[in-house]
């Protein structure tokens, strides 16, 4: 039995980015990956693995199982990761994050905490929103998306480019995610709705315009038609919550931004991860800047990977 837990101990590992993982968790809480545990021996497999890396036991059962559970198949369970300040650059990162996204320094994971939560609306709000960027390609309407982002990928890199992400170099994706961002907050009109009242598919926002979930469900399915793979996001749920900067408690409605991690290859070979924050709803914001009214908030906001 010792022997056993010592095992499924080592082996809880992501086999995509090395973040530990507890038995029976759907996704990664660092890059979102599907994952598939070996009833066998407790190791974990990615969820496209149709036998263990470690053991070589078939993981069909596994799925099947899995399939026909009753819990959404998107539920984020322990995928929610709470956010929290940077000690050293005061950048606000993931609260399981090692080191910190922005400055690399080391930061102090505090284990044992509770893991993050969300109240039930907030909860369904973004099982939601992450439905209508996954299953979108799976509606003819989808042709209105693939024929914007090929017109901006156009206009960005001329035609000769390659469509996918992960082939373009880190200015060039940067490039490109740039102007889908610009035509999700300057083209598409924004209603100020309540926050998750209604979640609109990406080319109804299109079309009919959205608030900021919407907007940035039309957001986060552009770029992941450009094949943009690793994005979150990033939820504050309605609520009070205190503002330090004028010492007082503000009535928030709920808000949501899209985070998307970029790949930039160094001279020297070695790959770094870049991210990117998004705001589609606010008019004065550029990438990778949030408003003034947020900012101040980022610590209660709540990171959730987009499986695609």
């Amino acid at each position: 039995m010792q022997v056993s837990l010592l095992r499924r101990e080592q082996n809880g590992k992501c086999p995509h980015c090395g973040t530990r993982t507890v038995m029976g968790q759907p996704y990664c809480g660092r890059c979102g990956s599907l994952l598939v545990f070996c009833a066998s021996c407790g190791h974990t497999n990615l969820g496209d693995s149709k036998f263990c890396h470690f053991c070589g036991r078939s993981l069909l059962a596994k799925k099947i199982e899995s399939q026909n559970e009753s819990v959404p198949s998107s539920t984020p369970h322990t995928s929610i990761e709470g956010m929290r300040t940077c000690p050293s650059c005061k950048k606000v990162i993931g609260a399981r994050e090692t080191f910190c996204s922005y400055c690399g320094v080391k930061v102090t994971v505090v284990h044992g905490e509770p893991q993050a939560s969300l109240d039930p609306r907030t909860m369904k709000v973004t099982l939601t929103m992450i439905d209508k960027v996954t299953e979108a390609k799976n509606h003819p309407e989808y042709n209105v998306i693939d024929q914007l982002t090929t017109l901006i990928s156009d206009v960005a890199l001329g035609k000769d480019q390659p469509r996918d992400a992960q082939e373009l170099s880190f200015p060039d994706q940067l490039r490109v995610l740039s102007l889908v961002f610009e035509y999700a907050r300057d083209k598409v009109v924004y209603k100020g709705e309540t926050f998750g009242e209604h979640v609109r598919w990406p080319w109804e926002t299109v079309t009919t315009g959205g608030d900021c979930d919407c907007k940035v469900v039309l957001l986060a399915s552009m770029l992941a038609s450009l094949a943009f793979r690793r994005m979150r996001f990033l939820i504050l749920p309605a609520g009070t919550y205190f503002d330090s900067k004028e010492r007082k408690e503000k009535k928030i409605q709920g808000h949501v931004l899209l985070e998307v991690e970029l790949s930039d290859k160094e001279s020297s070979g070695k790959e770094r991860q870049v991210l990117v924050r998004l705001d589609p709803s606010c008019q004065d914001c550029e990438v990778d800047e949030i408003s003034d009214s947020m900012v101040i908030f980022l610590p209660n906001f709540y990171r959730i990977p987009i499986i695609p």
